[in-house]
């Protein structure tokens, strides 16, 4: 019974083979409705179709030693660690005005559908702008509805 009980422990210490890490590690997409914005709004459909400053500030601002999985890469929806898997997904972005909302999945506890958009700063002496993270456009829930939300100038209490 001992002996069990111990070869068990033992089992469930050692580490995953990679087929099962694979699978916990890239769970199916969401599927997302479209969202209309109106005339003018442009979509992402992956990190490659952003500008190369909003791909700075994404990593700048999230951590640049575990990056953001694009749409469809490896990405740890659980709050279990099994190595160096991101904890947060793209999903989509849309370019509206001075803004790039960007929908993305975040991992873990608190896990779900979340926003943040990037606002275009004023060109600088050299003339080129840059995008820097907007306080309080962290949002969870219906995405659409917080990329309106974001865009008719509504903030959240934090970010």
């Amino acid at each position: 019974m001992i002996a069990t009980m111990l070869l068990g422990a033992t089992l469930q210490a050692a580490p995953l083979p990679p087929e099962v890490w694979k699978e916990r590690n890239r769970p199916d997409m969401p599927v997302l409705p479209p969202c209309d914005l109106g005339g003018g709004a442009t979509i992402a459909h992956s990190i490659k179709g952003l500008p190369a400053d909003v791909v700075s500030e994404l990593t700048r601002f999230f951590d640049a030693a575990i990056p953001m999985s694009d749409a469809g890469g490896p990405f740890n929806s659980t709050d279990v660690v099994d190595g160096p898997v991101p904890n947060r997904r793209f999903l989509r972005a849309y370019q509206a005005g001075r803004y790039w909302v960007i929908w993305y999945e975040l991992g873990g506890f608190v896990s779900g559908p979340r926003t943040i958009a990037l606002h275009r700063n004023p060109a600088r002496g050299n003339g080129a702008s840059t995008f820097r993270m907007a306080p309080g456009t962290a949002f969870a829930g219906d995405l659409c509805i917080a990329t309106k939300a974001i865009l008719a100038g509504v903030r959240s209490a934090s970010s």
